[in-house]
């Protein structure tokens, strides 16, 4: 029997290449799955709080990374959900406080703790991939894009509403339509990323796209300092 994420993923594929832009009577809108698509719509303008500047992020990010660094440290005998709950709880907390800005830090916690349980998932049923992180952590960085990409922490973003007409996949979508991101489904287009349904920490992925880019880099980060440190853990 297929996981449940082993499901969502196989309708993804199925609306990728079959019905890119497939309207939905339950959402009430159109949902879109591939690439190129995706990528349009998330430049479309939505009622949500704007990313930080980059050099905001990285400030927060520079002050989050001693308490990402010791909560993992302390962390590293429990279970993995205890894990990913209280090391997102501890680094949104760290970087909610540097930047100031509270409209975040909900979907700072969800990311992050969302990305780590995926990750961990991940690498449990892929155990090559997992002993070669565990192995050669210089591939830090890549992994973790590489498992953002592959199981995104957040699927679908928030709606869109067409401004105007937009061409999504040859398909005219009119005005006033309502548009609905299926980032994780995107994340996945084997145009974009050869043989996106495989995990392949040494792939190097670039343009993985994310729900929120602000919380993304938190997650992002985190992982980075975490994840080898779990999987030596989990070793011993």
């Amino acid at each position: 029997m297929l996981s449940s994420t082993s499901e969502r993923h196989a309708r993804f594929r199925f609306l990728r290449e079959r019905s890119p832009v497939h309207f939905d009577a339950d959402i009430g809108g159109w949902c879109i799955t591939r690439y190129d698509d995706v990528l349009t719509v998330l430049g479309i303008d939505a009622e949500l709080p704007q990313p930080l500047p980059k050099r905001a992020i990285a400030h927060a990010l520079k002050v989050a990374r001693p308490v990402i660094t010791l909560c993992t440290v302390e962390l590293l005998d429990v279970d993995d959900v205890t894990f990913a709950q209280s090391l997102a709880a501890a680094a949104a907390e760290a970087f909610t406080l540097a930047h100031g800005v509270e409209a975040f830090a909900a979907t700072a916690v969800e990311t992050t703790q969302a990305f780590l349980t995926n990750a961990l998932t991940a690498l449990r049923e892929h155990p090559g991939q997992a002993e070669l992180l565990r192995s050669a952590p210089g591939l830090a960085g890549d992994a973790v894009e590489e498992l953002l990409r592959f199981d995104t922490p957040i699927p679908i973003a928030p709606a869109r509403s067409t401004p105007h007409p937009v061409v999504l996949s040859g398909r005219t979508v009119e005005a006033g339509e309502v548009l609905v991101p299926f980032v994780a489904a995107a994340n996945r287009c084997s145009v974009r990323f050869p043989g996106g349904d495989r995990l392949d920490l040494r792939r190097k992925p670039r343009g993985v796209l994310a729900t929120c880019p602000t919380s993304t880099a938190l997650a992002r980060l985190t992982g980075e300092i975490s994840l080898v440190r779990r999987l030596r853990a989990a070793a011993r």
